[in-house]
């Protein structure tokens, strides 16, 4: 089985070609947010791979932030979980979810709404039709 190396957030980890970063991550006890197991307006991953973009991290090199459920590991890759450009963009992702979701159903998303300091009332709450 062939394996690559990364660090993320300063630790090096060793897993399969195909490993997604998210999955890395968990091996090293770090934990990157995710909704895809939610079935709250299509934020679930069967389908829209990627859909909700809680996930993201940076990794050197790339232009943009990168979604890790479904980004894989590469060799020599530098993945890091909690710049403040990766909290910016959560805190910005969660409070468009805000606008969207019914959070009195979504009691993760408020405590990552807690956790990253969103503010849910920065969008009106779409009209449900």
């Amino acid at each position: 089985m062939e394996t690559v190396k990364l660090t993320i957030d300063d630790k090096t980890v060793e897993v399969p070609r195909g490993t997604t970063i998210n999955k890395a991550a968990s091996q090293l006890g770090i934990d990157i947010p995710t909704l895809c197991w939610m079935e709250l307006h299509d934020l679930n991953i069967e389908n829209r791979p990627a859909g909700c973009r809680i996930c993201v991290v940076e990794v050197t090199g790339s232009r943009t932030l990168v979604a890790s459920c479904v980004a894989k590991a590469a060799e020599g890759m530098k993945v890091y979980t909690q710049t403040e450009r990766v909290r910016l963009a959560r805190r910005s992702i969660l409070e468009m979810l805000a606008a969207t979701v019914d959070l009195s159903e979504a009691p993760d998303i408020l405590a990552f709404i807690e956790e990253y300091g969103a503010d849910v009332q920065r969008f009106p709450q779409a009209e449900r039709r």
